[in-house]
């Protein structure tokens, strides 16, 4: 093929394996013969023919590659469901376990099991706090083992395509575990590797203070388990999250210290392209085989390859050739988002960059310490629209500062623990460097993150990734110079030209398509009700033509933030970059848990709360407002205050949480908070609601029956955690629901549940099939699956 062919094998490859992920075991066999047999048939035809058929027989051997991958894994998969929940395990330990968060968290491969499993399946295991299995040892554990499932929650997380990227089947938490030493054959590289990283942490975890180790164990080793989430949220914010994932940036940053060892000692070329693919392959080791990582470390091994064999190798090729090296290997990585994003930015920071540096003129030195950066969210910019429904605008200033920032810091961490491993004590120099470092970049952080819309929703409307997708596409093949002298000395060809102009152009459109966003609305006369599956906890989510209020943000714990996990990226699906109200029923952490990253990461109006709720948990007192019984927030469609009065009497949180009732006639909706039996007799509420959000979880003490006579709901939505540790709901309040001829939706059952309501009619939408704002438009149709519809 000639020139670059490696680019279009690796583009066929790619989209070859991810085809072929849907495809069955007899369809990929036939893919794999047509593919031996198109190669066989095109030897010898002519140099275009020939190119074309061996690309085609290049794809159909990566589809089935990829339907292979798929068809273990549901085999896998079928074994666990088959064998149930609880398995004693003999595995090996696949990968480094990160520790920092407390409790390892381990990749192990199944050597043999009881009841039977898949030997080799993989499963992604919680170990026990204080567990010393390391990569390679031989873990022997009895594992509750849960199968991934899909996204719960509109623009959330996605369990089970992030396992089947991994490879992993399954995962689960171990309940007893011991660890054996790894097999001697083999065993000693991870073994030694292990111990190196292991000796670095405790450096690290000795010489530095608790805030710099957060940011530093993740630069240094890319164990993120200790990473807060207020500190996450922060980075993804402030367009930084990618300094902490290890990838090209640390990669390039080890390899070029061994490139000047090896040059002040006087070693030539090969030297140095050889010392720099050791140290990457040594960085790899010790970090774990992260996709992304191993993308970075066999790009530096093939410029090595080349250098040795005195042939030129341009970074273009060399990122082709460690895809296609990688996705034969592990073909899951093809939708790794890590990995998907690693490449991307490569790519843009190899084809964009230098096109923006030419074309910069007389500004090029103003504007040369944005063109990395601006290059590299080029070409990540459709993944970050697809993925993450936002878009970071303060990215292209904070990275001006934190890389510079974050070398200086891996610098100093390095050599500090380098420097206390030699001798104890010689480090402390380089860790306090290493703190101030820390700070500076923490600072920077906070600053870009607290800008106003930093995180830019973009909404999920499907062709705008699409767009920019097929833009920088274009430009990534126009903006490439030729590679020759005569070839860069003639003028770019009409079609080169019209490429980079279409380019240019889609990418614009889903800019401009980005920046005009709307966020999604109901129909006319109707509104929307979405419960949130925040596991044990509430945060609803309540859209009135164009305004969209929240009902409660989700619990906070110290390693889960449903606030910044869960709300937060469906407000961003839905394009919403403005709240009207954040009511929070009650100060139970459960239900204002969440309320911090909420106010933190997108613009609320006013902020309401009951008269008992404490003032100093919230970051917008100057929004407060202390809602009583008798107040109206809305009134079309009227939105109610019936609880608490002024001067609630003494009594529990739960006891002066706001009940809040919006909507008319048969399409009333009642939120009760965590109100009990109490609260309910004081409650005045008109017969025939349409839905009721039941209180507290679904306790045995409220939601009486006395209350259900009175009230006469439809439906009754309970919003719970599965198999939490209280026993919601309890038996005795399904049964008075039952009794009141209730038709009960729980989020533990189902996810998240959209229901739209009008005067007289409530109906679910089924969110995985369509986007609910498609339906004013009679584009989506309508899709009540878990809500049958009762009148």
């Amino acid at each position: 093929m000639g020139g670059r062919g490696a680019v279009w094998a690796g583009v066929v490859v790619w989209a070859g394996v991810l085809m072929g992920v849907g495809l069955g075991v007899p369809l990929a066999l036939v893919a794999l013969l047509c593919g031996l047999l198109l190669a066989l048939v095109s030897w010898g035809a002519p140099p275009r023919v020939g190119a074309a058929a061996a690309l085609l027989a290049l794809a159909l051997a990566a589809g089935a590659r990829g339907a292979g991958h798929r068809a273990a894994l549901e085999r896998e998969r079928v074994a666990i469901e088959r064998g149930g929940s609880f398995y004693r395990v003999i595995a090996g330990v696949a990968e480094p376990p990160p520790r920092q968060g407390g409790e390892p968290v381990a990749v192990i491969t199944v050597r043999c099991a009881r009841p039977p499993l898949v030997a080799g399946t993989r499963l992604r295991v919680r170990l026990p706090a204080g567990s010393t299995a390391e990569w390679g040892d031989v873990l022997d554990a009895v594992v509750r083992v849960e199968l991934p499932g899909p996204a719960r929650n509109p623009g959330g997380f996605d369990g089970r395509g992030v396992a089947d990227a991994a490879a992993v089947a399954a995962s689960g938490r171990a309940l007893i575990s011991r660890t054996g030493p790894a097999s001697l054959r083999g065993g000693w590289p991870r073994a030694t590797l292990a111990r190196w990283r292991r000796g670095i942490e405790r450096r690290l975890d000795g010489g530095l203070q608790p805030g710099a180790r957060e940011l530093v164990v993740p630069l240094v080793t890319g164990d993120r388990s200790g990473l807060s989430t207020g500190l996450y949220a922060d980075l993804r914010a402030s367009g930084l999250i990618h300094l902490l994932a290890l990838s090209g940036l640390h990669v390039v940053w080890f390899a070029s210290i061994a490139r000047a060892v090896v040059a002040s000692v006087g070693g030539g070329v090969a030297a140095r392209a050889v010392a720099a693919a050791l140290c990457a392959v040594l960085y790899a080791g010790l970090a774990g085989p992260l996709p992304s990582l191993l993308r970075a470390a066999a790009h530096e091994c093939l410029m090595a390859m080349a250098a040795l064999r005195g042939r030129a190798l341009d970074t273009v090729q060399a990122l082709a050739l460690s895809v296609l090296g990688l996705l034969a290997c592990a073909p899951g990585w093809a939708a790794d988002l890590g990995f998907q994003l690693s490449f991307a930015a490569t790519l843009g920071l190899v084809t964009f960059a230098p096109w923006l540096t030419e074309r910069a003129g007389r500004l090029r030195a103003w504007c040369a310490p944005f063109i990395p950066t601006l290059g590299a969210q080029a070409g990540a910019l459709p993944l970050l629209l697809a993925r993450f429904h936002a878009v970071s605008w303060v990215g292209t200033f904070s990275n001006l500062v934190a890389v510079p920032v974050s070398g200086l810091l891996l610098t100093a961490a390095w050599l500090g623990a380098l420097a206390e491993v030699a001798v104890p004590g010689a480090g402390h120099p380089w860790f306090s460097a290493g703190e101030l470092l820390a700070a500076a970049l923490r600072w920077t952080t906070t600053a870009a993150a607290r800008a106003p819309g930093a995180l830019a929703a973009a909404g999920a409307e499907r062709g705008v990734p699409w767009c920019a997708a097929l833009g920088v596409a274009l430009l990534a093949v126009a903006l490439p110079r030729p590679r020759t002298l005569d070839g860069r000395q003639r003028p770019d060809p009409p079609m080169r030209e019209s490429a980079k102009v279409l380019g240019v152009t889609l990418l614009g459109t889903a800019l401009l398509c980005v920046l005009t966003v709307r966020p999604l609305a109901p129909p006319p006369g109707r509104g929307w009700l979405v419960a949130l599956d925040v596991k044990q906890g509430d945060a609803l989510a309540l859209a009135f033509g164009s305004s969209w209020w929240l009902l409660d943000a989700g619990p906070r714990t110290p390693g889960y933030d449903a606030g910044e996990g869960i709300v937060l990226p469906f407000l961003r699906w839905a394009g919403v970059r403005r709240v009207e109200w954040l009511l929070l029923t009650h100060d139970d952490s459960d239900h204002a848990g969440g309320a911090g990253a909420v106010l933190r990461g997108i613009d609320v109006e006013r902020v309401g709360v009951s008269p008992r709720h404490e003032q100093r948990s919230l970051a917008a007192r100057g929004r407060l407002r202390r809602l009583t019984r008798g107040a109206v927030l809305c009134a079309e469609p009227p939105v109610r205050v019936l609880w608490p009065p002024a001067w609630p009497e003494m009594g529990s949180e739960n006891h002066a949480g706001l009940v809040i009732e919006t909507g008319a006639g048969r399409g009333r909706l009642l939120f009760m908070a965590d109100a009990d039996s109490t609260v309910e007799d004081s409650v005045t509420v008109s017969p025939g609601l349409g839905l009721l959000k039941v209180a507290h979880h679904g306790a045995a003490s409220s939601t009486g029956a006395r209350f259900l006579r009175r009230t006469r709901p439809r439906y009754a939505l309970l919003s719970v955690g599965a198999r939490n540790r209280f026993g919601h709901p309890a038996p005795a309040l399904l049964e008075r629901l039952r009794a009141a001829n209730a038709h009960v939706i729980r989020t533990d059952a189902t996810g998240a549940l959209w229901l739209e309501w009008s005067w007289d009619d409530i109906e679910g939408l089924d969110w995985r099939r369509s986007q609910p704002g498609a339906r004013a438009a009679g584009s989506a149709s309508r899709a009540p699956p878990r809500l049958p519809r009762r009148r």
